[in-house]
């Protein structure tokens, strides 16, 4: 029966996690961006999941415009927003570690704004959300005119 005690305390976590789910995470500070970069916007699962064989979606905006919704093993295109199409991806290998994070390719200025990376399992629910912001250029640039010359510091 001793070899029997840490079984009884796996299942018993896992009937936990299943019961409660895993908590999706988000990074608090935004992600910004130039115009035609490519980038990640970072969702994970705690504690891992396997999410290969159940449901995805990140959403933007205030009208939760689909940007990708991962169902059944495969991406649902038919839901996708027309203006995110050919521009998004997942990791297929990340996400039976837990990793739900959003590629999005050739970012545009309408990009901008909140998504929200949500998981659904059975009746569980859970997301969490990711501010992007879009701009013509990402570095700040400080011009300063000293004597008659233009100065330029980055």
């Amino acid at each position: 029966m001793k070899g029997n005690g840490a079984l009884v305390v796996y299942l018993m976590a896992q009937a936990v996690i299943a019961s409660t789910g895993p908590d999706v995470v988000c990074p608090s500070q935004p992600l910004l961006a130039s115009v035609s970069e490519n980038v990640i916007l970072q969702c994970h699962l705690v504690p891992p999941v396997d999410m290969r064989d159940m449901t995805v979606e990140w959403s933007h905006g205030h009208f939760n415009y689909t940007v990708l919704l991962y169902q059944d093993g495969k991406d649902n295109f038919k839901e996708e927003n027309k203006t995110f199409t050919n521009r998004t991806s997942v990791s297929y290998q990340g996400l039976n570690k837990g990793d739900l994070s959003l590629r999005l390719f050739s970012v545009q200025l309408s990009d901008s704004g909140t998504y929200r990376c949500s998981i659904h399992i059975e009746k569980l629910q859970s997301s969490c959300y990711v501010n992007l912001s879009v701009g013509k250029c990402r570095y700040a640039v400080n011009v300063q005119i000293h004597r008659g010359l233009l100065i330029t510091v980055q």
